[in-house]
């Protein structure tokens, strides 16, 4: 088709300039898109977006699939994990990602024409809107506490250890998008991305408490969080006993962000090594909510539909696609 060979033509061209000259182009790029992305973030937008919804159904909006994991952001998939782990319906619109939350963030949700932002706020909120038990309904006050804690701790900061993680290896993240979401320019983006999402993780982790510490310290840090959430989780199926609650999908889908990154980490070596509990607990909550895994990074799938009847097919019970 003229339309591929063009791309392939562009695309070969721009993979074999120096590196001066990817520079010079992905600067000129970056400024051309860079404005008209600012200007279509920050502008006000209708609201729902998805206008075409449906009663008591969510609709998503998050970052795009990758090879290695649902989400890169664990947001997103702490989000996700948690509209599964509570059996709540959930569709994700094809939309542009200039769209973002009022907030300007991501991920956001839409429900019953309303939106709902910051992904603590959205599991506190849809719970409500819908009048659906809560994952935690049936937590001791003790354990709501501890919950909180353990997520607080999560998010803050074994989140800054894995941002610093993902800082030396923004290449190998950036390779893991579907390469139709940069379109022909795709080699040029991946420089004009990885550093500007470089320069992004910068800031928030120097932003952060623990920021004005030495790389090792940072990890460190990090490291001991690890270890005491597997000392926590011990030998139970999931953080609380057998029933998943609302820190299991916050706690699981930063887990993933470690365990199935597209590099090795000193995380990666303790979960795989003293943590070991760790590696379980992820692999059991991936199987169970996450069947259909491998079709999501392989195919970038965003099929919501039929993921419940692929688990009940991968544990033998005879029903069909």
């Amino acid at each position: 088709m003229p339309e591929a060979n063009f791309i392939e033509e562009v695309t070969k061209w721009a993979e074999s300039l120096p590196n001066w000259g990817k520079a010079a182009v992905a600067g000129g790029v970056g400024l051309a898109v860079y404005i008209p992305y600012r200007y279509w973030v920050g502008r006000e937008r209708k609201s729902p977006v998805f206008e075409d919804w449906k009663p008591d159904v969510v609709y998503l909006y998050q970052f795009p699939r990758t090879r290695h994991l649902p989400n890169l952001s664990p947001f997103c998939m702490k989000v996700e994990t948690w509209l599964r782990m509570s059996d709540i319906k959930y569709e994700i619109p094809n939309f542009n990602f200039t769209v973002r939350s009022k907030e300007g963030t991501l991920p956001f949700v839409e429900l019953n024409g309303k939106e709902y932002f910051d992904s603590n706020f959205i599991l506190r909120d849809v719970d409500a809107s819908l009048k659906h038990p809560s994952l935690d309904d049936h937590l001791s006050a003790e354990q709501k506490s501890t919950s909180r804690a353990f997520e607080a701790m999560t998010e803050k900061s074994l989140a800054i250890s894995v941002w610093h993680h993902r800082m030396e290896n923004v290449g190998k993240l950036l390779d893991s998008f579907d390469p139709k979401s940069f379109g022909i320019f795709g080699s040029l983006f991946k420089v004009i991305d990885s550093r500007f999402y470089a320069s992004a993780l910068l800031r928030r982790i120097s932003g952060s408490d623990i920021g004005f510490h030495s790389r090792d310290d940072i990890i460190a840090i990090g490291s001991e969080d690890l270890k005491s959430i597997s000392k926590y989780l011990g030998n139970k199926h999931f953080f609380h006993g057998f029933k998943p609650t609302k820190v299991d999908a916050c706690i699981f889908s930063t887990l993933c962000q470690i365990y199935y990154a597209p590099y090795t980490s000193e995380h990666r070596d303790l979960i795989d090594g003293e943590c070991k509990n760790l590696a379980e607990y992820i692999e059991r909550i991936k199987n169970r909510y996450w069947p259909d895994w491998d079709d999501v990074t392989t195919n970038f799938s965003t099929d919501t539909s039929n993921w419940k009847k692929r688990h009940a097919v991968k544990n033998g019970n005879g029903i069909k696609h």
